[in-house]
């Protein structure tokens, strides 16, 4: 999993996978747990569009009026223990993202070593993480970052069947390019598609609003590989 563009570290890092030597710690909790009330919000959520996927023309399916399947994940740029009870998240029109919620293990079952997704459960609401610096311990956890989308997640692959759950179909309701500034983006300006990869700039932040369509969570085969763990 790539990082986002606001985040200050390299883009050679990718954390879809993470290597452990004890088998019995890929497994935290049931993926498969269902929210036990109402969400509380409202369909409608932010994510940024990086330009290294875009100038490899991997997020060409972003068409505004479009509907996407996909599981919007987490740059985690920061971390702290959280002592309350209550979970909550929140996204902003930029696609900054912060939260408190538990974290859970999904394995990657068609790799040959054994790593895992993790996934970030907020009150049954799942987010796929990519850590910024060190993996946290067990707990539950205040998590500060940037909610995008990453091809390495879209169904049908490894890591993607790994989070099936996580998987939504969304309504692509507005794209945006912002002119990167010091302190915030600036100069909004709607697009109807996701620009051409030779026009894609590092210079620019994108983002899409997204509206969800189906509630329903996806069927694939890594749902039952998923429900099948032992607890």
């Amino acid at each position: 999993m790539a990082k986002p563009a606001r985040a200050r570290r390299g883009k050679d890092r990718t954390v879809a996978g993470r290597h452990h030597e004890q088998g019995d710690e890929f497994v935290r909790r049931t993926l498969g747990r269902r929210a036990l009330r109402e969400e509380r919000w409202d369909g409608e959520l932010t994510v940024q569009l990086l330009p290294h996927h875009l100038a490899a023309g991997e997020l060409s399916t972003v068409v505004v009026g479009g509907e996407i399947e996909v599981a919007p994940a987490i740059y985690a740029a920061g971390h702290l223990p959280v002592l309350s009870d209550g979970e909550m998240w929140e996204v902003d029109e930029f696609g900054c993202f912060d939260a408190r919620g538990s974290v859970i293990a999904a394995p990657v079952a068609a790799s040959m070593c054994p790593c895992r997704v993790d996934v970030l459960d907020v009150d049954g609401r799942l987010f796929p993480l990519n850590w910024a610096a060190a993996e946290p311990g067990d707990g539950r956890l205040w998590v500060e970052g940037a909610l995008y989308l990453d091809p390495e997640l879209a169904a049908g692959t490894e890591h993607g069947e790994a989070v099936a759950l996580c998987r939504r179909r969304y309504r692509v309701r507005e794209i945006r390019q912002y002119r990167r500034t010091t302190y915030r983006p600036a100069d909004p300006r709607r697009l109807d598609t996701v620009p051409r990869p030779a026009a894609v700039t590092d210079e620019a932040v994108y983002v899409a609003d997204l509206r969800l369509v189906d509630d329903a969570s996806p069927t694939s085969p890594g749902r039952e590989a998923v429900a099948q763990r032992p607890g």
